[in-house]
């Protein structure tokens, strides 16, 4: 049997996972980082993107939004503004705020306007990635 650890997965309006876990990949924000039992304690960065993790030996996945991670030996607390299921993810609606945010970027805006809309482009494409990888069509 794998090595484990605790892991808490928490969405700002929601819990979304408590318990055992073999492995986690999430990503950050110089790349993917992998988890495993008793790693190196620190606190990190979390990005929107595909967020994967190992329970009973099965691989659960999900998309997220920006947020942070808390990594202890023996527990991963996960916290993000989002966290979807591929299967709870409105592909029409992903769709519709990627338009969006591509035509706000063609517009003039301040600086923070152009970082908001670029963090709803980067959550409306984690969002289709990962519906588009783990939803049987």
């Amino acid at each position: 049997m794998a090595k484990t650890f605790q892991l808490e997965i928490l969405a700002s309006d929601h819990p979304f996972y408590k318990g055992e876990c073999e492995m986690l990949i999430f990503p950050g924000l110089d790349g993917e980082h992998g988890i495993l039992a008793n790693h190196e304690s620190m606190v990190t960065c979390l990005n929107a993107g595909e967020l994967r993790f190992l329970v009973d030996g099965n691989w659960q996945y999900a998309a997220v939004s920006a947020g942070f991670v808390e990594i202890m030996p023996s527990y991963v607390v996960l916290l993000a503004d989002t966290v979807e299921r591929p299967e709870e993810i409105d592909i029409n609606r992903a769709n519709e705020a990627k338009r969006r945010a591509q035509e706000k970027l063609r517009q003039k805006q301040s600086i923070m306007e152009y970082y908001h809309t670029e963090a709803a482009m980067n959550r409306a494409m984690s969002r289709l990635k990962v519906t588009k990888r783990h939803t049987k069509a």
